[in-house]
């Protein structure tokens, strides 16, 4: 499992393959991209670092917010609709190396590429093991909008604060988690979704402890409950077997035993109680004839002693320290009396007594916020769990994690309020400049519906249902399989916002991107199947995905 705490030079040798892997299947991208381009006299490098959106960071890289471009139609495109992060690496970077600032985005983007596959194999790797993770980080790779994790924009580095964000939760590392959430705040408005998973993963864990206190409270009453039920009758029991004793001394308890019930109650309360050595040897022998023995003082007398001169001092001791202890309360009365061989028989007795006390293990259970069932076959227990905290120190990481994760998109949203003085909604209002909104996906089910008005644009229409389609099943098997909660959160939250916003449809593929954990039943099925089938159909699909990236670039590419 992939564990960054303690041996992160293991933990990128155990990423390897799936970085190798992934690094080879961007490489065809590109030269893909870069064959096509020729063909068409056309720079791919351009395409990939000085269009769209990767000339508004650059803008913003060089000269700063306040940029905006007025449409004839009246829309007003602002440069405050991009986030910050990525424009502040460029700039770093581009300050402390001769790279402009384009070629600093591009650097940015194939560093923060490489380490969004890591995340996404950690993340897979720690749920479902290391096969899982490497076809997961594949598949991610051949996603048919691949081609934009090597261009300069900030999905990728998205994807990596994002998915290293998820994997801290699982891991329990808290205020890591809540750190990089921020950060990925800063970075697109989707970061929403990182917070939302760490917020709802803390906040079930803060309700669990608190239900498993409660159920340790009432479960510890009852079982006081039990016990002190117990100990009354079985002083009752001692007092009724002393009274026989000293009335009949010829075996009255053996007879009263069986009147009460056969088998012999008295006799399997008497080594738990103290009523004689004899008793309890004779116990661990047949239970029906303990009390007989303890009632014979030529044969015992040790036996009658106890039960005249102490009758109820074993139930007493039994109420005090638990009825587990009764026989080992005898043992240690009697070592003060001359050994003999009742008194040796009497010790084994406590202690076979002793071996068949059965303790009452906690439950744990967090396989549902951890991603490891511990009942599993093969399963790993994570080496921190982001369910049940045993300390207070663990109960204040999680509530500072959970501080520090909204931080970044809150402070950049409010800037932007203060900026264009329109209060903390302003950042809406940047957004409404660029006809983008989130409706609930009214508009893209009318773009939908818009596309049956004539034939040919019915098979794009199709296409789309079947796609929004897939996308809504992938969710649902996720959920069945039972990923971890901040997963099914992220990802919930990702596909949401991709497919109800308002505007760009055509975007909507690149959007739904950093929502990798979609993939994850698909990279198990790879995972189970032969290595040279799963190979073959991720080379496949590999080719298939770099040609329709050399062909989308080269024609109305990523809005």
């Amino acid at each position: 499992m992939t564990d960054l705490g303690t041996r992160p030079g293991r933990a990128l040798r155990r990423a390897a393959p799936a970085l190798l892997g992934y690094a080879a299947v961007r490489a065809l991208g590109l030269l893909t991209l870069a064959l096509w381009s020729a063909a068409r006299d056309k720079s791919a490098y351009t395409l990939l670092t000085a269009r769209w959106d990767a000339l508004w960071y650059t803008r913003v890289a060089e000269l700063g917010y306040g940029y905006e471009v007025r449409l004839p139609n009246g829309d007003v495109h602002s440069n405050l609709a991009f986030f910050p992060l990525l424009p502040w690496l460029e700039r770093l970077l581009s300050g402390l190396t001769p790279l402009s600032y384009a070629d600093a985005g591009f650097v940015v983007s194939l560093l923060a590429s490489l380490a969004a596959a890591w995340g996404v194999f950690a993340v897979t790797d720690h749920v479902y093991g290391g096969r899982a993770g490497v076809c997961a980080v594949l598949l991610w790779a051949v996603l048919p909008v691949g081609i934009v994790q090597s261009m300069a924009y900030s999905e990728s580095l998205f994807t990596a604060l994002a998915a290293w964000s998820l994997y801290a939760v699982l891991t329990g590392r808290w205020v890591t988690a809540g750190l990089l959430a921020s950060l990925a705040g800063l970075t697109r408005p989707v970061g929403l979704a990182v917070v939302a998973a760490v917020w709802v993963t803390g906040a079930a864990a803060f309700l669990r402890e608190r239900r498993d206190r409660h159920e340790t409270t009432t479960t510890a009453g009852d079982q006081d409950g039990r016990e002190t039920t117990t100990v009354v009758a079985a002083r009752e029991q001692s007092e009724a077997a002393t009274a026989a004793c000293e009335q009949e001394p010829g075996g009255e308890i053996a007879t009263v035993a069986r009147e009460q019930e056969p088998g012999g109650e008295i006799a399997t309360v008497a080594p738990e109680q103290g009523l004689g050595e004899g008793a309890t040897v004779a116990c661990e022998r047949d239970r029906s004839e303990a009390a007989t023995v303890a009632c014979q003082p030529d044969r015992n007398e040790a036996a009658t002693a106890d039960c005249e001169q102490e009758p109820g001092q074993a139930a007493t001791a039994a109420y005090q320290r638990g009825q587990g202890e009764a026989a080992s309360v005898v043992c240690e009365r009697d070592r003060s009396r001359p050994e003999g061989p009742s008194s040796g028989r009497n010790r084994s007795a406590a202690d076979a007594g002793g071996a068949r006390a059965v303790g009452h293990a906690p439950e744990t259970g967090t396989a549902s916020l951890s991603g490891r069932d511990p009942n599993a076959e093969g399963a790993r227990t994570p080496s921190h769990s982001p369910g049940v905290g045993k300390s207070g120190g663990t109960r204040v990481r999680r509530a500072l994690g959970m501080a520090l994760a909204p931080l970044g998109t809150a402070a950049y949203v409010l800037w932007v309020g203060h900026r264009t003085g329109k209060g903390p909604l302003g950042y809406l209002d940047v957004q409404a400049g660029w006809r983008n909104g989130f409706d609930g996906g009214y508009a893209f089910a009318r773009f939908v519906g818009d596309k049956f008005t004539s034939f040919p644009s019915a098979l794009a229409g199709a296409g789309l249902i079947v796609g929004v389609a897939l996308i809504i099943w992938l969710y649902v098997i996720c959920v069945r399989q039972g990923q971890p909660l901040p997963l099914l959160v992220y990802a919930g939250v990702v596909t949401a916002l991709a497919l109800c916003a308002s505007s760009y449809f055509g975007s909507k593929p690149r959007l739904l991107m950093p929502a990798f954990p979609l993939l994850l039943p698909l990279a198990l099925a790879l995972a189970r199947a032969r290595t040279r089938r799963s190979a073959a159909v991720v080379a496949a699909v590999a080719v298939a995905s770099a040609l329709y990236g050399a062909f989308w670039l080269n024609g109305s590419g990523p809005p």
